[in-house]
């Protein structure tokens, strides 16, 4: 899963900052005619060059349904929405943030994209080697960027350096979010997968528009500059929903190891 994700990263790499010079040449419009070709080709490469991949077992609407009734994967959902929803309310509008917040011109930030997706590239194998290990430490490493990126962007203030080694740690530590998100939702939910990774598409893309609204409103009624601290609400409350599954699972196991007397 994190090769899937890292072709996210590439993307990031080569489309947003070429997508960014195409709209500085002549207008968005020109990025749009771009990305429906491409998208063409993708869609041309899935269906002549993927291998057919026959459903070898029928799971009925019962089985897969039960999940929604499970504790912890409920909570597991929540997290996926909160933590997506606190990288996107600053993300959403990195461009803004950097040309209003930072003072950047158009050039500065596009090199600050390609930047940001290199790392992105590296954080998503890294992230994919570390949830091998443990999925809910990976998870939570990877959250405190919600909280420790927005700390240090204010830390930075005008100073571009500054600036530039942040944007590096926030490549690293939000590029493998919807990974990390993904894998942590279905992990509590060994037995439906499928089902459950699609749950985890749904409320991660959920989160993105939350996200994006409360950070577009933020920008209206605040300005850009505060976006990031607004991202931190929501990172806590990822990391509540963590605890909360951790202490629930905990309290499981205890209640199986104590066997009732015959």
């Amino acid at each position: 899963m994190s090769i899937v994700f890292s072709g996210v990263a590439i993307a990031m790499v080569t489309t947003v900052p070429f997508a960014t010079w195409l709209a500085s040449l002549w207008s968005w419009e020109y990025s749009f005619m771009v990305q429906a070709i491409v998208s063409i080709v993708a869609l041309a490469g899935i269906y002549y060059a993927l291998p057919p991949m026959p459903v070898k077992e029928k799971k009925s609407y019962g089985s897969q349904l039960k999940i929604l009734k499970q504790p912890t994967f409920i909570i597991s959902t929540a997290m996926n929405f909160f933590m997506i929803t606190a990288w996107f309310s600053t993300y959403s509008y990195f461009a803004e943030f950097l040309n209003k917040a930072k003072g950047m011109d158009a050039t500065m930030v596009s090199y600050m994209l390609f930047l940001f997706g290199i790392i992105g590239v590296f954080a998503n194998w890294i992230a994919g080697k570390m949830l091998n290990k443990s999925v809910t430490k990976t998870t939570a490493f990877f959250l405190s960027g919600t909280i420790l990126v927005s700390i240090l962007l204010y830390i930075s203030d005008g100073n571009n350096v500054a600036t530039i080694v942040v944007i590096g740690i926030w490549g690293f530590l939000y590029s493998p979010s919807f990974l990390n998100a993904s894998t942590y939702m279905i992990s509590s939910v060994p037995d439906s997968l499928e089902f459950g990774n699609s749950l985890a598409t749904s409320f991660g893309n959920l989160g993105v528009t939350l996200g994006t609204t409360i950070g577009g409103l933020i920008i209206i009624t605040k300005g850009v500059s505060y976006n990031p601290w607004f991202g931190i609400v929501f990172g806590v409350l990822a990391f509540v929903m963590i605890g909360l599954r951790r202490f629930l699972e905990q309290s499981e196991r205890k209640s199986f190891s104590v066997k009732p007397l015959e």
